[in-house]
């Protein structure tokens, strides 16, 4: 069990004999107050040639005692999008798929909004979360069940058709966040390439960087798998209750299977059945596009410096304008979206923006740095680059000691993940 002692002193961490504060140390600590205490972060600062900074503090597994690095994979939520993005642009830059198709189409089922059924769902729309869809009660759907059970009348996760929006929010003009948009994405990567979406990425994205990343722990290999980062929180679970002097209790991957086993939800009806059966195309969930991709900050960084390099060399610079242009911006004077209270202020195709406003404003001078941010399972995360001058950060924390109202910062992140971004940032 992890005390509130040894928490305090893991992050009471000096440099230089004791006599420089390590402000890493400090911000794993929580500067003393245990509600803002973290098991563990890591970041890495980057420009176009390379890592220029790279930290890590605390413990990525609590239970052993392992010291966490800047190489340490994590489940890092929402990033997982941009990069399934990049992915799914490589398509359509090869005149596979047109961002303006009919996705039902390409899909096999009819997908369209009950409340809109004139109004077709796009790839565009599916990218920039303008679709109509929404993540319904019974969200995700588990290996063994087709995706089209949640979105076509009578499947056994229809929902009441609570997987759509209401009336008042019609599909390419409102903005409302969704993972389920990017499990059709996902989906349709496997429909058009007849590729499993873990493999496709694998070929596509990762081998040309030279990454050993993965979704769902898909070809990871286990030395890597071996010095993963344990998600945590204070909590059960998100919903409390909270116990900021209690123990860090493991929220994911404290195990995970054994290479090259990927890890994938389960149906109750399918638990006999292997995942050598399962069919691209059927259900684009399977491998977590929405949040499962697992990697440390210096693969992010890698990616990061992707698109530093207007997409080099996995898209072409057209291409990677088209992905990175906000197609959406949350317009006051009228309602069209809620941007995650805020958070998200314009979006493309899987990248977001920084507007400096008074939800996204993460740090000093980032308005119109582009990258996505991260949050489940006691996680933080994000990846930010500067197309202007060349910098980035990417950073992740492993956990959480109390929720978002009490930890919150100035924009909709918590105040530490503001606090490593903005260290990160200020070491280029």
């Amino acid at each position: 069990m992890t005390t509130r002692r040894s928490v305090l002193a893991a992050g009471a961490a000096f440099a230089l004999g004791g006599a420089t504060p390590d402000p890493y140390g400090a911000l794993v600590g929580g500067d003393g107050n245990p509600s803002a205490a973290l098991p563990a972060l890591a970041g890495a600062a980057f420009d176009r040639r390379g890592p220029r900074v790279q930290v890590a503090r605390g413990q990525a597994d609590i239970a052993t005692g392992r010291a966490m690095s800047a190489a340490s994979p994590a489940r890092i939520a929402s990033i997982s999008k941009l990069v399934a993005s990049m992915g799914f642009m490589t398509l359509v830059e090869g005149g596979k798929v047109g961002l303006d198709d009919d996705a039902g189409e390409i899909l096999g089922f009819v997908l369209r909004h009950p409340r809109f059924p004139r109004a077709p769902i796009t790839p565009q729309r599916l990218l920039s979360h303008t679709s109509g869809l929404r993540n319904g009660p019974s969200y995700p759907v588990a290996f063994g069940r087709p995706l089209s059970a949640a979105l076509t009348p009578g499947g056994v996760q229809w929902d009441d058709g609570a997987w759509f929006g209401p009336a008042s929010e019609p599909p390419g003009d409102w903005f409302a966040y969704a993972d389920v948009n990017y499990a059709l994405v996902a989906q349709l990567i496997e429909a058009i390439s007849g590729e499993r979406f873990d493999r496709f990425m694998a070929r596509v994205v990762f081998a040309p960087l030279g990454l050993s990343c993965g979704y769902n722990w898909s070809g990871v290999p286990q030395a890597v798998r071996d010095r993963r980062a344990v998600l945590y929180r204070k909590a059960p679970s998100d919903d409390g209750p909270w116990d900021p002097e209690g123990p860090w209790i493991a929220q994911l991957d404290a195990a995970v299977p054994p290479a090259p086993k990927p890890a994938v939800r389960i149906a109750p009806e399918a638990a006999s059945r292997s995942l050598d059966s399962y069919r691209p195309g059927e259900n684009g969930f399977v491998f977590g596009p929405q949040g499962g991709l697992r990697a440390s900050v210096l693969d992010l960084a890698v990616i990061g410096r992707v698109l530093l390099a207007k997409g080099a060399p996995i898209l072409k610079p057209a291409t990677f304008a088209a992905m990175t242009t906000p197609s959406w911006r949350f317009d006051p004077r009228r309602p069209n979206g809620e941007g995650y209270g805020g958070l998200i202020a314009a979006y493309g195709l899987g990248a977001q923006t920084l507007t400096g406003g008074s939800g996204d404003n993460i740090f000093d001078g980032c308005a119109g740095w582009i990258g996505h941010a991260g949050d489940a399972y006691g996680l933080t995360s994000g990846l930010w680059v500067d197309p202007m001058t060349g910098r980035g950060v990417a950073y992740l924390t492993t956990g959480q000691a109390a929720p978002l109202k009490v930890n919150k910062g100035r924009s909709m992140l918590t105040r530490q993940e503001e606090r490593l971004a903005r260290l990160l940032a200020e070491a280029l």
